[in-house]
């Protein structure tokens, strides 16, 4: 018998500093799940995919200043309008929170939550009636914008005060189901994986890394195992749960940057 090819998987974290992962763990479930339609075919690494009855949108586009990720939603029905934006940098499971909770069947665009409540749950400190909390370790800071022109959600990741890594943004209509589903990622205590290729060169202060070999074909199996989880919440009819702490996240495959 063959011995199976085995590969070095980093488990890396926190989630808001393990790099950004590979994008087609967000693309390829909106597409291949989702029902989401591409302008082409590559999902990589210039990407516009668009819901259903072109209710939603993703957009990646690398550029050289400013957010890649831009994810919409506009529903006429309900009078929701929303639109997030993250840099390349932000880790996918991030951004696949908020199209995971987007795309669940029982999508509530105006069931109300709690959204501090995943970081209350992880020990973060809060501040809720300035819109401001603080991670544990201090490396993410997040507030809500009150102004009359500019109310939005801004989170930022830094490895120390002037060393962001990257920076996200949920306008104020975002629903709170999307922003606790955000919150509940960012606050995750599980490690996401994070291949030897993704951390060759990236910054390993400030982190928590072990070292694992695993099948090669096993993480090829990864984000299959994703798209196969997604795709069985299809039967799902109930309303979307409100995202509590503590849930781990699945892990991504190679780094884009």
């Amino acid at each position: 018998m063959a011995t199976p090819e085995l590969v070095d998987q980093a488990l890396v974290s926190p989630v808001y500093l393990a790099g950004p992962g590979n994008p087609t763990w967000v693309t390829v479930p909106l597409n291949t799940v989702s029902g989401w339609t591409a302008l082409d075919a590559s999902l990589f690494p210039h990407v516009v995919l668009t819901g259903p009855l072109s209710k939603s949108q993703l957009r990646l586009e690398p550029v050289l200043e400013g957010p890649w990720w831009h994810v919409s939603h506009r529903d006429g029905r309900t009078g929701t309008n929303w639109r997030a934006a993250f840099d390349g940098s932000t880790p996918v499971e991030l951004i696949a929170a908020v199209t995971d909770a987007l795309t669940h069947p029982g999508y509530p665009s105006r069931q109300t939550v709690d959204p501090y409540e995943p970081l209350r749950q992880a020990g973060w400190s809060l501040d809720p009636a300035r819109g401001s909390f603080l991670s544990p370790d201090g490396r993410v800071r997040g507030s809500r914008n009150t102004f009359a022109t500019s109310r939005s959600w801004r989170v930022t990741a830094s490895l120390d005060e002037d060393d962001p890594l990257w920076h996200a943004s949920l306008s104020a209509s975002t629903p709170s189901i999307i922003v606790a589903a955000f919150f509940k990622a960012l606050a995750s205590p599980e490690p996401v994986r994070r291949s030897a290729e993704q951390m060759a060169g990236f910054p390993r202060r400030r982190i928590t890394l072990d070292w694992e070999r695993r099948p090669a074909d096993h993480v090829a199996r990864a984000l299959p195992e994703r798209v196969e989880q997604l795709a069985s919440r299809r039967a799902v009819t109930s309303p979307l749960p409100a995202p509590a702490a503590g849930e781990g996240l699945a892990p991504a495959g190679r780094r884009f940057r």
